[in-house]
């Protein structure tokens, strides 16, 4: 007969059952029976990596950034990759009031006005806002990132400000990420220039 040793387990050097098992490395864990049964390891974070844009840690393949609501074509960055402007982000103008905004491409100008000839893009945002001109005002987002606006040189009736600086019809003025600019007395919208973070 024999008889279980108390306090070690020696399956190693016998045949005889003392309750113990052992726990082989594979990663295996033996179940009642002797059957090996495979270990679930623990899930995994989610990986995050950088907006492109602003810089806000998103998990990867996310496809807008929830903090500056840039599109992310491809996904977020990947790690490492450096923040900044994008050659690739547009300039995106912030209309007060319902969220709506529109963008300027690196490269690319926006004409602002209710003429839908004129001013394609933003015509229909601003078809029933009698205080902005037809042909209004422009808007130039330079390939190295600098922002412009040039008011109409004819001038509009209602004028453009910036912050609280008047423009003259025909000076170009650059614009900095966070300036507010009002088309006449009743709207403006807000530059927001890639890689800023947004508040």
């Amino acid at each position: 007969m024999t008889v279980p040793d108390a306090g070690f387990d020696d399956d190693a050097r016998g045949p005889e059952d003392d309750g113990l098992a052992l726990v082989p490395r594979s990663g295996l864990r033996p179940r009642g029976g002797g059957t090996a049964t495979p270990v679930t390891p623990p899930a995994a974070a989610p990986r995050l990596v950088p907006c492109p844009h602003c810089g806000a840690r998103l998990p990867a393949g996310t496809a807008s950034c929830p903090a500056c609501l840039s599109p992310l074509r491809s996904g977020p960055a990947p790690a490492g990759a450096p923040r900044g402007p994008s050659r690739t982000a547009a300039l995106r103008l912030v209309f007060r009031g319902a969220g709506s905004h529109l963008e300027v491409p690196p490269g690319g100008e926006l004409r602002l006005g209710r003429d839908p000839v004129w001013a394609p893009e933003a015509a229909g945002l601003l078809a029933g806002e009698s205080t902005v001109s037809a042909r209004h005002a422009g808007v130039a987002h330079g390939e190295d990132g600098t922002v412009s606006l040039t008011e109409v040189p004819q001038g509009a009736t209602n004028g453009v400000r910036v912050n609280d600086r008047v423009l003259a019809p025909g000076r170009t003025e650059r614009l900095v990420d966070g300036d507010r600019v009002w088309l006449g007395p009743l709207v403006s919208f807000t530059v927001r220039l890639p890689g800023q973070p947004s508040c």
